[in-house]
């Protein structure tokens, strides 16, 4: 009786483990097709598309920058944006966008520049007080 409990229970370890070599080897092979590899431009590091940063700090003063492709460059400490649209919300809600056809982060200072066909979308109750400010202040 000891005997077939040893055998069942070596026969089944031994099919566990022709199973698990079986999917190691054979099911989880990546081909060639699923990797795309292609040469990037000089000084460029890595390049990343789809680009998406999302800052929601606890005041809820929320941003999101998306960019089409960014290209990250280590040696000068910047990152190269294509087609850029940034989103800035307060409490919760959408104030305003900004679009821009490019544009660069300064990696060390996070500093964010747009160039090229730079547009702001929507009301910002920031950008009328920051207005109604400069016209109420008087001229020295």
């Amino acid at each position: 009786m000891v005997d077939k409990v040893r055998k069942i229970l070596l026969f089944l370890a031994l099919g566990i483990l022709g199973l698990s070599c079986y999917h190691i080897f054979f099911k989880n092979q990546v081909t060639v097709e699923d990797v795309v590899l292609k040469a990037l431009e000089v000084g460029i590091d890595i390049e990343i598309e789809n680009f998406e940063i999302v800052h929601e700090p606890k005041d809820g003063k929320k941003w999101e920058l998306k960019a089409d492709l960014a290209q990250i460059n280590q040696e000068k400490d910047l990152t190269l944006l294509t087609n850029v649209e940034l989103k800035i919300l307060q409490g919760g809600e959408q104030e305003f966008w900004v679009v821009a056809d490019s544009g660069s982060i300064h990696n060390g200072s996070k500093e964010i520049h747009l160039d090229g066909n730079v547009k702001m979308i929507g009301a910002s109750k920031m950008v009328q007080e920051l207005i109604g400010k400069e016209k109420t202040e008087p001229d020295k």
